[in-house]
């Protein structure tokens, strides 16, 4: 990051509140954005991917990358907008992010420029720009979370998925739903592969690991979890959510370096 990007404008912050399945349409923004609902579940859409994104993590947006997003909840928003340039240092790709506490407090502190503090001989100016070189570097120095749901295209594909999402615990096979939208499930394995860039029950587990981050951050037991998700015991799951997280929910859960507490 050069010197020059280090101004006033090198981020903005942007905060709103959000009704439980308020839509907020597609849009993009010159910027890049850091989305965080600082209290709620969001759920946004992006060209080839749907995120969830739990309390104490955010979802990345390179500048110019249209998306939509609805509350899965009552949702307080407090996010940064990110000058362009500054912002390449970190790709091209959304991803997100776990937030920890000091940048959850510099983000909400981002939103309340009218309370900057004057003393010490500080200007607000300076105040204000030592305020967002933090948040810049607490980003940069995140940690990734490995929860994306990459989202197809071709309409048969659309409406099983979509129908997934609302309903998690519905776990016919490929075949099943081959039947019912009249196909081949030679047709559909193929297209999961080539759309997703992931196999039918891959992408399944995808989705079912992002929608229980949200369930453990709401304070729900591994076992209801597992029943909300369709699988017959909590130890499946578990084994499920450790082979892609290194953790089992249980672990994750008390974990006193997790965001999700």
């Amino acid at each position: 990051m050069s010197n020059n990007s280090l101004n006033s404008e090198l981020i903005i912050g942007q905060s709103s509140q959000h009704f439980y399945k308020e839509v907020t349409y597609a849009h993009a923004h010159l910027r890049a954005q850091l989305l965080y609902a600082s209290s709620g579940t969001i759920q946004v859409f992006t060209p080839n991917q749907v995120w969830i994104v739990p309390p104490k993590c955010a979802l990345w947006i390179p500048a110019r990358i249209e998306h939509s997003v609805i509350s899965l909840s009552h949702v307080k928003m407090n996010t940064a907008l990110v000058e362009e340039y500054a912002a390449q240092v970190m790709g091209t790709n959304c991803f997100i992010i776990r937030v920890g506490n000091l940048l959850h407090e510099l983000l909400i502190r981002l939103n309340q420029e009218h309370d900057i503090p004057m003393s010490h001989g500080i200007t607000s100016k300076e105040w204000l720009s030592a305020l967002q070189v933090l948040i810049f570097e607490e980003i940069h120095q995140a940690n990734f979370l490995p929860i994306q749901i990459p989202w197809p295209k071709d309409p048969r594909l659309l409406k099983i998925c979509q129908a997934l999402l609302e309903t998690p615990d519905n776990l016919k096979d490929l075949s099943t739903w081959a039947d019912e939208i009249g196909t081949s499930s030679r047709t559909l394995m193929r297209l999961f592969q080539k759309e997703t860039g992931l196999a039918y029950r891959a992408w399944l587990q995808q989705m079912h690991i992002a929608l229980a981050l949200s369930k453990i951050a709401d304070g729900q037991s591994i076992h209801r979890i597992a029943a909300s998700l369709g699988y017959r015991n909590p130890s499946a799951f578990s084994a499920m959510f450790k082979r892609h997280l290194g953790q089992t929910p249980q672990q994750f859960k008390y974990d006193k370096s997790s965001p999700l507490i």
